[in-house]
């Protein structure tokens, strides 16, 4: 990747540039504004002049027609539209005629220059009065006259306005400064607690970051490192039950390879070569169901109805699948003392086949492998499997092993019957444990 790539901008530098953009165009339109209603005002100011004047001499000539006309260094007065100058005639045609007093003033503009700029500026007011003559009372502003006067006060207003923005600028800026260093803070807090996030104290209480915004932020980033601690969570215990399932499946496959190749060399034992051989097949199928049946319980579906897209239906022999669980997990029973009573009765059920014979794995095994003296006793009537165990060995058994028994194998026990909605109990009794499972919610 290139060096020359550009770098992201803080925040800090971005809202800094802003705040100066707006800071600027700010000053330049409150300028505007204040040079509009300056230039507003001044007109205001010279109609009203010209209103009280034009008001005075209509009241005059009403009571003497021959009250002399106004004419100062201020105002002119006319009687009649033909005693204007020519040049406001010319620029006011429109008052040739009024029946209502009315007023207007205009600019005139020099061209002879890069900027345009007013070199003299009329105002008219005309009044008609009681004896139907037009009384035009004028000021004419030549502004070539004032510009020594003009120059002074535009130096005096610049004088007056540029250190009144300066302040607001140098005000403006650390205004931002002081809400960046404010804001900015938190910001740093939430990356440092962000970067100290782990699955050991993600649940631990989320810290006071003072915004609504930064707050959701950290909740949002906790909700996500526990969906990664769920999907590792999720992988590991798939990691875990397929090491856990397929030591039977592999223990069989091994034992029967190594009788099968002491059958084979001797001609007279073909009924047990093929008895070996159904094991090893067993075995390996058990294999593939188990790993198929691991994929779909560490989906995220968890649903009956979910499963059934995953996992088919089948018309079990529940005794016949008992029996082979039983002689596929004999092998835990070497050396030791222990009678297995099968108490059952003939069960056909319609069942998802791998989910069942994982359940029943399981719960077989546990009951082999957790009993050192005694009696393991399997019972099967009406779709509801029994599993009990009954340890008379004076040794204490060690029942939180991940590895067998009670703790991996009966979790994998519980996922399963909670997502295939099979009732379930597990108790523990003296020396032992008794499992109950009913199939007949999924019949």
């Amino acid at each position: 990747m290139s060096n020359d790539k550009k770098q992201p901008q803080t925040l800090r530098r971005y809202v800094l540039k802003v705040q100066s953009m707006i800071a600027l165009i700010i000053v330049l339109s409150y300028t505007l504004v204040i040079n509009f209603y300056f230039i507003h005002g001044l007109d205001e100011a010279n109609f009203q002049d010209l209103h009280l004047e034009s008001n005075d001499f209509a009241r005059q000539y009403q009571i003497n027609n021959h009250h002399p006309l106004p004419n100062t260094i201020h105002f002119q007065g006319f009687l009649g539209w033909k005693n204007l100058p020519t040049n406001v005639q010319e620029h006011f045609a429109d008052f040739e005629n009024v029946n209502k007093m009315t007023m207007d003033n205009m600019r005139i503009f020099t061209d002879d220059t890069f900027i345009s700029w007013p070199e003299q500026a009329i105002f008219i007011i005309a009044q008609p009065l009681f004896d139907g003559k037009t009384f035009y009372l004028v000021r004419s502003i030549n502004i070539k006259q004032y510009d020594a006067l003009s120059q002074m006060g535009i130096s005096k207003m610049f004088q007056l306005t540029w250190p009144i923005a300066l302040v607001f600028l140098i005000i403006m800026h650390f205004s931002v400064q002081l809400l960046l260093m404010r804001t900015l803070k938190p910001f740093y807090q939430i990356g440092d607690w962000v970067e100290s996030l782990t699955l050991e104290n993600v649940n631990e209480q989320t810290p006071n970051f003072e915004f609504y915004e930064l707050t959701v932020i950290a909740n949002q980033q906790k909700k996500a490192l526990l969906r990664l601690g769920a999907i590792l969570d999720k992988e590991q215990d798939f990691l875990r039950h397929a090491s856990h399932e397929l030591r039977t499946p592999i223990a069989v496959v091994k034992s029967n390879s190594e009788l099968l190749t002491r059958i084979l060399s001797s001609e007279n034992n073909k009924d047990k070569g093929d008895q070996s051989l159904a094991r090893i097949s067993r075995a390996a199928l058990n294999m593939q169901h188990t790993t198929e049946t691991l994929l779909w319980l560490s989906q995220e579906q968890s649903t009956a109805q979910g499963s059934q897209q995953t996992l088919a239906l089948a018309e079990l022999d529940l005794n016949l699948m008992i029996d082979n669980l039983v002689e596929d997990n004999a092998y835990l029973l070497q050396s030791k003392q222990v009678k297995v009573t099968l108490e059952l009765t003939p069960t056909y059920i319609k069942v998802f086949e791998t989910p069942c014979r994982l359940v029943l794995n399981n719960l077989i095994r546990n009951a082999f492998q957790y009993t050192a003296a005694g009696e393991v006793i399997i019972q099967c009537s009406q779709c509801m499997v029994i599993v009990e165990n009954i340890n008379i060995s004076e040794g204490e058994l060690d029942h939180s092993g991940a590895d067998y028994g009670y703790g991996l194998g009966l979790r994998l026990v519980d996922k399963i019957v909670n997502k295939m909605h099979w009732s379930y109990q597990n108790n523990q009794r003296c020396g032992g444990r008794k499992a109950i499972i009913d199939f007949r919610q999924s019949v």
